[in-house]
């Protein structure tokens, strides 16, 4: 049985099933910085029947020996920490043993067995990483960030996979990661500067072309790519809509003409200008650090991205010597001694990429952000208790159907803006979207960090003001009265025959007109105030009235003149009183006619042209006494006559 353990082998791995029930054979294995590492590896067992849910997801430990300076098994290891992604048992065997296969991944893998739609509010990407791990159950994570990263007013999460969305925005803000492994675990570290790069274990090497040896590379190429010279770009924010709020940054790329040749970007992805200086020079940086890379070969097992090494010997180009950031290995290694107790060949090789360490690595953007196909429909929220909730700006807050972890108040959204049907500088139209109403939103280039609220609609919980179809032909706009009962409302009917505009003011209704006012009714105008009117005018007032006009005055009326009084009558004037008439003049009163008659109790007073008759005691002038006669009224006025002298202001009494 000493024949099959992993003791002293080049490749070993250790798992939850026990020491030496899995023997590795073979692995093969990509590592990138900025990137998921995966190993196939080849393993056999004694054990024919391995169970999935012994395996499968479970942590595991690659072990690759160290070699010694000359080359020899030194007994330390290079370790190679994951979990089993996939499993499977094959039919080939050897010496007996049944052959398996399986897919080791980091923990930061399982990231991407997810999918989900949520909104982060007021945090930084360093807060949402650990955040989202902390959810799926991971802790073995390290920030060595030194830069300055925003807090994010409003981060959405579409539809996307954890990973994604946290690939895409450590992308966005020059974040790379690698991983540290150990036996038994392995530790994201998530940095933002060249001081957070790690030293190989081999940390300082020489480059010998054609060398086997296992601690040189045997191997080399310096590549140097022509890449764009100059980025710049630019973005709007509707609190400074008059800054164009645009950068630009040049490279420092040392190659003929390249600053000639820009990228301009818009939007940019920014509402400070600071900010995207920095953004536009992340850009640049990630041109550089393809710009500028080494493609090589060695036997140097301790090999890692995100570690960095020393080239201290280069024979064909000293110049070459500097320290260099591996971006990625693959590695390749397999041990089948198991077949046999002589010496065996063992063999480890890898292929890797690096640049030069004094540069900062900046991950190029290759995550695709998600793009909101159209638009969508949300709830307007606010708090408890308000049914209007909104800044001075007219934003509102929303939740959208897919967001599983708002509350619907508040705090589910960052202020929207809405779109308005006018909007100039203090003039325009503004309809505040309620809470509980149903809103389209759409987004400004698809992104979901930018949302906008472009129209309203009914549902079956908030139905029109009109029952329909019965009045399709009415359009009305109704408000609702704020925390109270009524509404304001202005309706028009277009049914062919019945046509009408209909207005209600739940209180008061004010009109303001600057300069003239025209009104013109075909038929009737009827008004009905329920208490008072009042009426200024500030010139003339002039009323023409066709035919008759009917005044009833239950109460008193008082009027106030001024100026004159005049009045022309076409007709007759009557004026009836319950009780007293009463005139009082500061000059005289002339009353001119061709007949004037006062009456009281059974006395007349005619007066006409030439005479003046009292009625039934007094005759004035030529006329007999006998001769008038007190008429009934109001025909007095036109049946009372007599001669005489004409009745003047003065009648002194006689001396009888």
């Amino acid at each position: 049985m000493a024949l099959f353990t992993q003791q002293d082998r080049l490749l070993a791995i250790d798992t939850p099933l026990g020491s030496d029930v899995l023997l590795l054979t073979r692995l093969k294995g990509q590592e990138n910085i900025s990137a998921l590492y995966s190993f196939d590896v080849e393993l056999y067992s004694a054990s024919t029947q391995i169970a999935a849910d012994k395996i499968v997801g479970e942590n595991v430990t690659l072990k690759i020996m160290q070699a010694d300076t000359l080359g020899f098994s030194s007994g330390g290891y290079r370790h190679i920490n994951g979990y089993v992604r996939r499993f499977r048992g094959e039919g080939e065997q050897l010496q007996g043993l049944r052959r398996y296969t399986a897919e080791v991944v980091p923990w930061l893998w399982f990231l991407t067995q997810t999918s989900d739609s949520r909104i982060f509010q007021n945090k930084t990407v360093k807060q949402i990483a650990t955040e989202i791990f902390a959810e799926n159950g991971f802790n073995d994570f390290e920030f060595r960030l030194i830069g300055q990263h925003p807090i994010r007013e409003y981060c959405v999460q579409y539809q996307e996979s954890d990973f994604t969305f946290l690939s895409r925005l450590f992308e966005e803000e020059g974040i790379f990661y690698y991983f540290h492994h150990e036996d038994g675990k392995h530790t994201l570290i998530i940095a933002d500067h060249n001081g957070a790069y790690e030293t190989c274990q081999e940390g300082s090497v020489s480059y010998q072309a054609g060398s086997l040896s296992a601690h040189s590379i045997h191997a080399w190429s310096h590549q140097y790519e022509f890449r764009t010279g100059r980025y710049a770009k630019r973005d709007y924010d509707f609190k400074k809509p008059s800054d164009r709020l645009q950068t630009g940054v040049a490279a420092d790329m040392p190659l003929n003409g390249v600053k000639r040749f820009e990228h301009f970007i818009y939007p940019g992805r920014y509402e400070d200008k600071s900010f995207g200086d920095q953004l536009t020079r992340l850009r640049i940086e990630q041109d550089e650090a393809s710009h500028d890379q080494v493609k090589g070969e060695s036997g140097c097992r301790s090999f890692t991205p995100g570690h960095s090494f020393t080239l201290n010997r280069h024979d064909d180009a000293p110049d070459e010597m500097d320290d260099y950031l591996l971006l990625g290995v693959d590695h390749q290694a397999s041990d089948y001694s198991y077949t046999s107790q002589d010496d065996v060949e063992r063999e480890y090789k890898n292929t890797f990429r690096a640049m030069p360490a004094s540069r900062v690595y900046r991950p190029a953007m290759i995550t695709g952000w998600p793009k909101m196909q159209g638009p969508q429909n949300a709830m307007v929220v606010g708090p408890a208790g308000e049914e209007i909730y909104t800044d001075n700006y007219g934003r509102v807050k929303i939740q959208f159907p897919w967001d599983r972890y708002g509350q619907y108040n508040e705090n589910s959204s960052c202020w929207v803006r809405m779109s308005n049907n006018w909007a100039g500088k203090n003039w325009g139209g503004i309809f505040i979207p309620r809470i509980g109403q149903e809103v389209i939103v759409d987004f400004y280039d698809g992104n979901p960090d930018r949302p906008i609220i472009t129209g309203r609609v009914y549902n079956a919980e908030q139905m029109p003001p009109n029952s329909l179809p019965a009045n399709k032909t009415r359009m009305t706009l109704r408000s609702d009265t704020h925390k109270g009962e009524g509404f304001n409302e202005l309706t028009f009917e277009d049914e062919a025959g019945e046509e009408f505009i209909y207005i209600h003011a739940q209180k008061n209704m004010e009109l303001q007109v600057q300069n003239s006012r025209h009104k013109r009714v075909e038929f009737d105008d009827t008004a009905t105030i329920g208490n008072n009117s009042y009426l200024a005018v500030a010139h003339d007032r002039i009323e023409k009235i066709d035919q008759n006009q009917d005044t009833t005055i239950t109460g008193n009326l008082t009027e106030k003149i001024d100026g004159n009084q005049g009045i022309t009558l076409g007709g007759d004037q009557h004026t009836k009183a319950g009780g007293d008439i009463t005139y009082k003049t500061g000059g005289e009163i002339v009353l001119d006619a061709r007949k004037i008659t006062l009456v009281s109790g059974g006395t007349a007073l005619v007066v006409s042209a030439g005479s003046v008759n009292v009625v039934p005691s007094l005759n004035v002038g030529s006329a007999s006494p006998g001769t008038a006669a007190i008429p009934a009224i109001p025909e007095v006025l036109d049946t009372a006559s007599g001669t005489g002298s004409p009745f003047v202001s003065h009648c002194p009494k006689s001396a009888a």
